[in-house]
């Protein structure tokens, strides 16, 4: 159990340094998050895929609201910023350990998905230099329906996660 939360607790420290401090911020939190993943958490390369996998996933996702003008990213490019991609790094090393019972549990996980993700991105436009391009009631559907889809998704690499270490 200590280690659940420790691994919640990480990510959500993570998420607040990176969304208050950006890119000057994210790299030291991804080399401390990671030194401690590698120690307490770590199960092997399957890990490295997991996380690689759900990085992809994010910077996907990211990437389409970004393209879509949902969101206004300070670069004025489409891709997101380099602490955003942190924040998914973050979030990927809790799928194996703190968000794991919850993965399995593939419905449930997709509704926390659409609350929780959009949530996260609504509170990180309030304290960030990214932006809505689109009116904010527009924005959190959108939001949310890549967040459903983020949840369907990720349940089925935490799968193939479990089933690699079977």
């Amino acid at each position: 159990m200590a280690r659940i939360l420790v691994n919640a607790g990480i990510f959500q420290a993570g998420w607040l340094l990176c969304v208050l401090y950006g890119n000057a911020v994210a790299l030291a939190c991804a080399l401390v998050s990671a030194l401690v993943y590698r120690k307490w958490f770590c199960s092997g390369v399957r890990d490295g895929i997991l996380i690689a996998a759900t990085v992809l996933v994010g910077f996907a996702g990211d990437t389409a609201l970004g393209l879509a003008g949902v969101l206004a990213y300070p670069s004025g490019l489409p891709i997101p910023p380099f602490w955003m991609m942190i924040l998914w790094v973050l979030f990927a090393m809790t799928l194996p350990w703190s968000l794991r019972t919850l993965a399995r549990r593939r419905r449930l996980f997709a509704v926390l998905c659409i609350v929780g993700g959009s949530l996260s991105y609504l509170a990180g436009v309030r304290l960030t230099g990214v932006s809505f391009g689109w009116e904010q009631p527009q924005a959190a559907l959108a939001l949310g329906a890549l967040w459903f889809i983020h949840g369907l998704v990720l349940p089925e690499l935490v799968r193939r996660w479990e089933l690699a270490g079977a």
